[in-house]
């Protein structure tokens, strides 16, 4: 199971369209999937009110991010509290965002059968040389108007 790091809580208007659970079995198997940790958020963007905006107006936004952050140095002026906290290690991140609650059936569907194994194809890329000496992220990019998802990758940031 990929632990969760940590969980908003959520007003009743929204939900989250899958578990820890779901999505850890969903990616058994797969390159590094023991090596990510979970967050649940309670929005997708910053600030809350343009992520309310964006979900009263059924815009896109990212509802699942999968990221890879290489190892780095600290700065010159890097704490040394975050050196030991292991800010500066290399990280693999799972994000989780809401919806609302009436869409949370049909965008779990789309991430169960689309998004999650689209995760799975990208974390078979990350075998190249070189591959991990560069950030990546994919998004799952979920339509509230016409309850579709997209997949973005970013790669080698």
């Amino acid at each position: 199971m990929i632990p969760t790091r940590y969980k908003s809580k959520l007003p009743r208007t929204l939900s989250y369209p899958l578990g820890a659970e779901a999505i850890s079995e969903a990616l058994a198997g797969a390159p590094h999937a023991e090596e990510f940790s979970l967050a649940f958020s309670d929005q997708a963007v910053w600030p809350a009110s343009e992520f309310q905006r964006l979900l009263w107006e059924r815009l896109p936004y990212a509802l699942v991010t999968a990221q890879y952050r290489p190892t780095h140095k600290p700065g010159y002026g890097g704490a040394q509290s975050l050196v030991e906290s292991g800010w500066y290690d290399r990280a693999w991140e799972l994000h989780v965002n809401p919806v609302l609650r009436e869409q949370r059936q049909p965008a779990g569907r789309l991430i169960r059968e689309q998004g999650l194994p689209a995760i799975v194809e990208w974390l078979r890329f990350t075998q190249r040389p070189g591959w991990e000496t560069r950030v990546h992220k994919i998004e799952l990019v979920f339509n509230p108007a016409e309850v579709a998802l997209a997949v973005h990758r970013i790669e080698g940031v």
